[in-house]
């Protein structure tokens, strides 16, 4: 193994450590690689690191580990990641939490998103939605709305909506307070390691609602144990067709909206070419590949084949597009 110390010493050696830096890259890999994932198993960033990652070490001839590594919204492995040696060894689960809600919303996190990583590109896109438990009184977002609002006014409110998500700062956590700045909704955050986790706590009736990625909760909508009340983008999800969009409840206040959440393979910053190069031509093959494309498609996410320069100039506009809406809404949050 190189370390990233290793590897600059290597470079400063000259001409003889220059050798040793390339055949490194062309040996690459030769032996397992680590796919860190900041959250708990059962969201959408876990959800596609197992699907993708047994298909992506066969392409590469070497296993591929999937290791949850929990805690701060996703910022404790983002930053494992982010201080490892950049030799194609250590790579990142990113999503749009770590990269985008995240930093957009805590400056401080210990991380830059464009410039401590090598983007390799994007794997899915997935919109949010709104879950709920069946015994939940409103049957789409639309009656919430009317629910929250009455509680208001009768002041019965207190913590009778809370709803989950995958952390502080997550898209759902974000989207959640959207609404309730443009609707003036009652609802009370509450943060889990994971949208898995969210999940549990719906199912077991300990929260009445929850925001994360469709795969988190597709299945259970499909099974009748919970029940959508509205999903983020323009357009229904294909797995959900009977799940509304906010968009077409006919609220001026959400004219429009399209939110999507994302999930994206990266290595840290200064990873050689060679090897990202390597790296995005398996990740392509591996999401082409039949079986790998239908099931994440059968989680509710649509598979995207994205270059690391489109990952990164993407990224570059959702973290200006969430500040932006942060700042408007007079947001202060802490991850």
């Amino acid at each position: 193994m190189i370390s990233r110390r290793n590897f600059s010493t290597a470079l400063a050696a000259g001409p003889l450590g220059l050798a040793v830096a390339a055949r490194a890259e062309e040996s690459y890999p030769n032996r397992p690689i680590r796919l860190l994932v900041g959250l708990a198993p059962g969201g959408i960033a876990d959800i596609t690191a197992r699907f993708i990652a047994p298909r992506l070490g066969e392409i590469l001839g070497r296993q591929v580990i999937v290791e949850n590594r929990t805690g701060a919204g996703g910022a404790i492995a983002t930053r494992t990641v982010a201080a490892s040696a950049p030799d194609g060894y250590t790579l990142l689960m990113a999503f749009d939490g770590t990269h985008v809600t995240l930093p957009a919303a805590n400056p401080g996190i210990g991380f830059e998103p464009l410039v401590d990583f090598a983007m390799i590109g994007k794997v899915v896109d997935a919109p949010v939605m709104i879950t709920a438990h069946p015994s939940f009184p409103a049957r789409d977002f639309g009656e919430f709305i009317a629910l929250s609002r009455q509680s208001i006014r009768s002041g019965s409110g207190t913590r009778v909506y809370d709803y989950g998500t995958s952390g502080v700062a997550s898209t759902g956590h974000l989207t959640m307070e959207l609404l309730k700045q443009r609707f003036g909704l009652y609802a009370v955050h509450i943060p889990y390691r994971g949208g898995g986790d969210a999940r549990a706590q719906v199912l077991g009736r300990q929260i009445p609602m929850m925001l994360a990625a469709v795969p988190a909760t597709s299945g259970d909508v499909r099974a009748g144990s919970l029940k959508g009340l509205a999903v983020t983008s323009a357009q229904r999800s294909p797995v959900l067709p009977g799940v509304p969009t906010l968009a077409e409840l006919g609220y001026k206040e959400i004219a429009g909206l399209d939110i999507n959440s994302w999930v994206g393979l990266m290595a840290p910053a200064r990873t050689p070419p060679a090897i990202v190069g390597k790296l995005d031509a398996a990740l392509r093959q591996t999401i082409a590949t039949d079986d790998v494309h239908a099931r994440l498609l059968n989680a509710g996410s649509t598979p995207v084949q994205s270059s690391p320069e489109l990952f990164k100039a993407q990224i570059a506009g959702d973290l200006a597009r969430w500040k932006g809406v942060i700042r408007d809404a007079h947001l202060r949050l802490e991850a």
